[in-house]
């Protein structure tokens, strides 16, 4: 594979931003050995954005770059998820977390097998605790508390201690690991940059930065328009698992699809609209490749099909695809993408006891 390709393939869609795609060019024609990681908080059920990162995990495997995934106990606990009960959280994470992110690789074209998984406990030693303290010398306690947006978190909370080390054992992942690729959704920014300006002096290299697209949540947004600049608050907009009728779960069942989307806010414009935003980010993922069809009675005009996004934004901002159609074909979408899920967890003990866990 030629490096035009490799790059094609790690910088399309869901990659958001690549701190730098200089940098990352540079790596590819020196021939560097590119080693990745995404580290997932073991929060509940997985999500459709969170499954969108699964398929930029096959994308980095078919340009040839070593991916791994880590699964986040030890930040579960201190974020307090899943009552920060550690031995469910380990459960929850080798017993359906794992696999859930292995469907995931394989509907994006990967192979899972290629992908390491790697349970944070068990890496967690003296020399990791000597990197954190590190990190956290070249970091001023402002810096570490703005960074806590990665959590979910705002810092007019009340915060407890451990929320501070949060970001620090996040930087401290990259570089224990000897890591060249940190890849997450673009709330991280702050502390992949920050891991980037501390990386020269104490591990010798900057990690190069990649920013997954996040899909917004069904939700209206709190503040409607929306403003221009959203700073950190992406918490607000995004997908999450803390804003009820906000995420879709790759377990939910068909009914719950369907009634979720239905509901979605869907206002007349494509620049703030989370079901426009589905229908681009997941009906045309590129690793998906795939038309969208939309069922009409023939007296609304009948079937529709559409083979690219700008086709589906054209066609609902002049009025010619009411919003409810559009949702009635996403949630048709959406029910068929996630049948392996249904499939592979169909009487899953520990979906249910996660359900029972997690009340959104």
């Amino acid at each position: 594979m030629d490096l035009q390709e490799r790059l094609r393939l790690i910088i399309r869609q869901p990659t958001e931003e690549i701190i730098t795609k200089v940098e990352l060019e540079e790596k590819l024609k020196t021939g560097e050995k590119l080693r990745h990681y995404i580290g997932y908080e073991i929060s509940g059920l997985l999500h459709l954005g969170q499954l969108l990162t699964t398929f930029k995990i096959a994308d980095l495997q078919k340009a040839g770059v070593e991916t791994s995934v880590l699964l986040a106990d030890f930040h579960t606990v201190i974020n307090n998820k899943l009552g920060g009960d550690v031995e469910f959280i380990r459960k929850v994470a080798l017993k359906y977390f794992q696999k859930a992110v292995e469907i995931g690789i394989t509907m994006g074209g990967g192979d899972p097998k290629k992908t390491k998984f790697i349970l944070a406990s068990e890496i967690y030693n003296n020399d990791y605790w000597a990197s954190v303290i590190k990190i956290g010398k070249e970091t001023t306690l402002s810096r570490s508390l703005r960074s806590i947006s990665i959590m979910g978190r705002k810092e007019t909370e009340g915060i407890p201690t451990a929320w501070v080390l949060y970001p620090l054992m996040q930087a401290a992942d990259i570089f224990y690991q000897n890591l060249n690729i940190a890849h997450a959704g673009l709330d991280q920014r702050r502390i992949h940059v920050v891991a980037r300006e501390v990386g020269e002096k104490l591990a010798g290299y900057k990690p190069l930065a990649l920013h997954n697209h996040m899909l917004l949540g069904l939700h209206k947004p709190p503040v409607w328009p929306v403003p221009e600049k959203k700073d950190d608050n992406w918490q607000e907009y995004k997908m999450s698992k803390s804003v009820k009728g906000s995420a879709v779960y790759v377990n939910d069942s068909i009914e719950d699809i369907k009634s979720k989307v239905n509901k979605a806010f869907c206002p007349n414009e494509a620049e703030y609209n989370p079901v426009l935003d589905w229908v681009k980010h997941l009906v045309f993922a590129p690793q998906l490749s795939g038309s969208f069809e939309i069922s009409r009675d023939k007296k609304y005009g009948g079937d529709l099909e559409f083979s690219s996004y700008d086709e589906v934004k054209v066609a609902f901002l002049n009025g010619k695809l009411h919003p409810s159609d559009l949702k009635s074909g996403l949630s048709e979408f959406v029910v068929d993408l996630l049948k392996p899920f249904r499939d592979e967890f169909k009487g899953s003990k520990i979906v249910e006891e996660l359900k029972q866990k997690v009340t959104r």
